[in-house]
């Protein structure tokens, strides 16, 4: 037995009740299943034993699920899934608010984008030395955790069908071949992608709370004509994709339930955690998109009914794999429609809230989450996708809104490997847009200058950093931005909000 990947962790909630942090382990093998995986450190817990998730010849992914207590003060979690090879977890405080990072889009969306970067890995890197000063309890992934677009060049039967007329490639039937070749695809590219090791050291050592977009199936998925979106081609080629996700970052066996954290089970993947005074919620925007809706109206529901339940919640963070406060993508499309080299941003540019169907769902949305934060919630929103870090906020000036802050802000980070669009867009982004709408009533859209700087975008990979300050009278976290080719991080204070009718 050999172990290709992992161990990849994944964040499976807390049980207050129990006071158990509940967590799994993934690992791919090569010739038989891994052993046990044991435990040391400053928590003693039984060993475990792996489950098969996905077989595909003589190769297999493997899950370990376990859990350990929280104690008052932080403790370690060692563990190992192979002899001689040990990973810490770091447990926080029962109660306390948990020290987290937030990245995307771990990839290259092409060979010519890769060849220009010296030092691909350099953003992972930065992390595991911020994670050995101050280690971080929760990593937030926010979409974009493998490029899966050279499907079209290196699956043949793929390429193949997608040289013919749209009209006969519309009608043509998914093929055993198509998803032999696609599931071998999937397989490869997490396994590859993922065992490369500086990725590798920090998934071994943070859990994750991994949700999925676009380039994770392929550029634009949910996005395109419905002939093309629902042909059936497509579609097997989104169920396959759909699998591999759900093994490798949500560590789900293809067929059982789904565990209570997950929001909508039956629309997707969308999910809601607790953590101290922390609630994150992670939401699915790709399983059910289309060009006329984001998400359907039930799983919508399911959300808004898990929000209006919280209590006792100092801070509620959101992450969306798409900007909520961006330019207006449909006006820097026709911009650069002119602009040489910018092919790749286009394809994005109809994929995003700013998309005229998709506004209405946007502002119902914002509604929810500003409801939300007339019980006393501090809501922040966590955007990646565009491969700039910036800064957003939304503003509500309605006459009906009571709240004890007007503001919700959003924190963009992005990308930690795939590089920044060049200057023509930079520029773009910056002078020619406009930056402030009327995205409703009275409810103000706008993006701020970014922290630290005179300009509105950071055309540098980066990822977030988000630290509670435990020392604070009032818990407010400590966003900082770590971005290449920075000596020091550019930062924003997430203050909590008062709350006057004493509703937490």
């Amino acid at each position: 037995m050999k172990i290709l990947m992992g161990p990849v962790l994944s964040f499976r909630g807390y049980d207050k009740a129990a006071n158990r942090w509940k967590l799994s382990a993934l690992v791919v093998t090569e010739d038989g299943p891994p052993g046990d995986l044991f435990f040391t450190g400053d928590v003693h817990i039984p060993s475990v034993s792996p489950k098969l998730l996905w077989q595909l010849g003589k190769r297999a992914a493997y899950c370990f699920a376990f859990d350990a207590p929280l104690a008052d003060t932080p403790t370690t979690l060692t563990y190992s899934a192979a002899p001689n090879t040990y990973f810490d977890i770091h447990l926080p405080p029962r109660g306390h608010a948990p020290f987290m990072a937030y990245a995307s889009c771990n990839g290259f969306s092409s060979q010519k984008v890769m060849k220009g970067v010296e030092v691909k890995n350099q953003m992972w890197l930065e992390m595991a030395g911020r994670h050995d000063q101050t280690p971080y309890h929760l990593m937030l992934l926010g979409g974009d955790q493998v490029y899966a677009d050279s499907v079209w060049e290196v699956v043949s039967s793929i390429k193949t069908w997608n040289s013919l007329p749209n009209a006969k490639a519309n009608k043509a039937a998914f093929t055993k071949t198509m998803h032999s070749q696609l599931e071998k695809f999937y397989f490869d590219l997490y396994t590859e992608r993922w065992a490369q090791p500086e990725v590798a050291r920090m998934m071994a050592s943070i859990p994750a709370i991994s949700m999925w977009d676009d380039h994770d199936i392929f550029d634009g998925w949910g996005s395109y004509p419905p002939k093309r979106q629902n042909c059936d081609v497509f579609q097997g080629m989104g169920a396959i994709a759909k699998h591999a996700f759900g093994v490798f970052q949500q560590h789900l066996a293809p067929a059982p339930q789904k565990p209570a954290f997950y929001l909508a089970p039956d629309h997707g993947f969308s999910v809601g955690h607790i953590v101290g005074g922390t609630a994150i919620l992670s939401v699915d925007m790709r399983s059910e998109r289309s060009q006329r809706q984001v998400l359907s109206p039930d799983h919508w529901d399911k959300i808004y009914g898990w929000l209006s339940n919280l209590t006792n919640i100092d801070h509620l963070f959101v992450m969306s794999s798409i900007p909520v406060v961006y330019p207006d993508f449909n006006v820097l499309e026709t911009l650069l429609g002119a602009v040489p080299g910018q092919q790749e941003l286009e394809d994005d540019l109809q994929d995003h809230w700013s998309s005229r169907s998709h506004k209405g769902e946007r502002n119902r949305m914002v509604h929810r989450l500003f409801k939300i934060q007339e019980k006393g919630i501090r809501v922040t929103i966590l955007s990646g996708d565009v491969h700039v870090a910036a800064f957003g906020m939304l503003e509500n000036n309605r006459a009906e809104y009571h709240g004890p802050t007007r503001v919700i802000n959003q924190l963009i980070s992005s990308a930690i490997v795939h590089p920044a669009p060049g200057k023509m867009v930079l520029f773009a982004l910056t002078h020619l847009l406009d930056n402030e709408k009327e995205i409703d009533p009275s409810i103000i859209s706008r993006m701020g200058t970014f922290p630290g700087t005179d300009t509105k975008f950071v055309g540098a990979r980066n990822f977030l950093s988000l630290e509670p300050d435990t020392n604070a009278d009032h818990p407010r976290y400590w966003a900082h931005w770590i971005a290449e080719h920075q000596d020091e991080p550019f930062t924003k204070v997430v203050h909590p909000v008062e709350n006057p009718i004493g509703i937490r």
